[in-house]
């Protein structure tokens, strides 16, 4: 089996925020974890504080000065030998009811990145 993980960094409607990370954090991740070849997943907020290579060596920063638009990153880790497959059921399964997506997402954008066979998650 291929490793990979999944990045998906999303935003919601500030005005309901609550409600968006309750949903995320009680139904949307669940419902990802049904799916074959998920095997786990995790979810964090982008942190104020962040660090870029400058000119003169490494410099904290904030967010907005590495370009950074999203507030959410959610982190599935994958292991199958088909990821098209995988992804074409998250793809069936959404606005389904196995499958509801909260109406305060406003923005997704995702990323696959897969694993070398020697990778250890911890």
């Amino acid at each position: 089996m291929r490793k990979y993980t999944w990045a998906v960094l999303t935003n919601c409607d500030p005005a309901h925020e609550q409600e968006f990370n309750e949903w995320y954090d009680t139904v949307h991740l669940q419902d990802l974890l049904r799916i074959p070849g998920i095997v786990s997943a995790g979810r964090c907020k982008v942190a104020d504080t962040q660090m870029t290579m400058t000119e003169t060596g490494l410099s904290l920063c904030g967010p907005a000065a590495l370009g950074l638009k999203y507030r959410y990153i959610a982190y599935y880790n994958i292991e199958t030998d088909d990821i098209a497959a995988v992804l074409k059921e998250v793809i069936a399964r959404s606005n389904t009811p196995q499958m509801v997506i909260s109406p305060y997402l406003t923005e997704a954008f995702t990323v696959m990145c897969e694993r070398p066979a020697s990778d250890v998650m911890a």
